[in-house]
This record gives structure tokens, sequence and C-alpha cells, in this order.
């Protein structure tokens, strides 16, 4: 799933003339929008509770995480984030901003597969083998248990409605801003043009 900031032709006819007379201050309104709404993504993903929705907790303590991710040689912390490192594949693809879209959302295909799996929960069959790791991490699983089970993540739909009106409020500050005169528009610190991935 992804979050699409598209410029609609409902604006005010002061707007709709400021916007049609500099089509390059709309594309760049669009481009402001899209990366306040990957920023605000991130910082839902950061309270582990996006739109107000808290996450699942983890099925594991960070202590027997740790004890865990050691034996299967894995990078040890002190604190397990929810989404892992998934907040870093979090952007905004802005090379249709000029034709009035800019859309937010995971930026390579295994950010895509990941993030799918988290926000809509998964399930891990406990083989044998998963069974002897858990147990040299010093977890017991119980006899009867099949599967391990990640709970639903749910992270861009709950933030849905809050993030269009940033999206909107952003744009139209930066557009009113140019009209103010302010003609300098942001300069990217990269010339890299990201690609979202569906």
């Amino acid at each position: 799933m992804n979050i699409v900031v598209e410029y609609n032709d409902f604006a005010s006819p002061f707007m709709a003339t400021v916007i049609s007379n500099n089509p390059k201050w709309m594309a760049s309104a669009l481009k402001s929008a899209g990366w306040r709404v990957s920023r605000e993504i991130k910082k839902g993903m950061r309270s582990r509770a996006p739109g107000g929705h808290p996450y699942a907790p983890p099925h594991l303590p960070n202590r027997l995480r740790s004890a865990l991710e050691s034996i299967v040689g894995g990078k040890v912390k002190r604190y397990y984030r929810p989404m892992g490192n998934l907040i870093n594949a979090i952007g905004y693809d802005k090379t249709r901003a000029g034709a009035g879209v800019v859309t937010v959302g995971w930026l390579s295909r295994s950010a895509v597969y990941l993030g799918r799996k988290q926000q809509e929960g998964f399930q891990t069959p406990v083989t044998d083998k998963v069974r002897r790791t858990f147990a040299a991490a010093g977890i017991k699983l119980s006899v009867g248990k099949t599967n391990l089970e990640a709970p639903s993540r749910p992270t861009f739909s709950p933030m849905e409605s809050m993030l269009e009106g940033i999206a909107r409020d952003q744009f139209e500050t930066k557009m009113l801003s140019y009209v103010s005169g302010n003609s300098g528009r942001g300069t990217s610190s990269s010339a890299r043009i990201y690609r979202v991935y569906r």
C-alpha cells in the first residue's frame, strides 16, 4: 500500500490561477508534501502507535530476542523496534510531481514484501530446527506449539486521514509562501531519485 499525494483541481479560483501560471510551484509544493508525509509515517513508526493505534507487543521480550539473535548470528541489540529497519525504507517518488502526483511508500521490492508481512501479520512453522534453535537460546516452546505468530501491525492505514490533512496543509503553506515572495524553492541534498514500489 502506498500513499498518493495528488493535486486535484478543487482549489479556490485564486489558487487555481496561481497554480496554472506557476506549474513549477505546484510540483515543488507537492514534493514538499510528499517529504512531509514520509516524515510523519516514520514518526508514527518510531512512536510504535501510528495514527494513535499502538503496535501489538513483541512475542519475545528484548532479553530473549537478544539471546535468540546471538544463536542465529544476527545483530544483538538492547532494544528491538516492532518494525525493525523498515523505518529506513520509507520515502517518496517525485518523478511525476510535474504531472501533479507524488507517491509515498516503500523504496524497494523487499521492503514491500516485508512491510506487507508486518502489517498483515504472519506465521512461522515450528520445525525441529526452529525448536532446537529456540532451546539453545533458553526458550522452551511447548510440545503442542506448531506456529510462531507475528501479529499484524498496521502502519499506513491508521494514518491515512491524518496524512491527508498534513499533505494538504503542507501544499497550501508552500504555495502561499511562494505567492508571498519566497521564490527560492527547497533544494535536495541529494540528486538521487527514489522509486516507490507497490
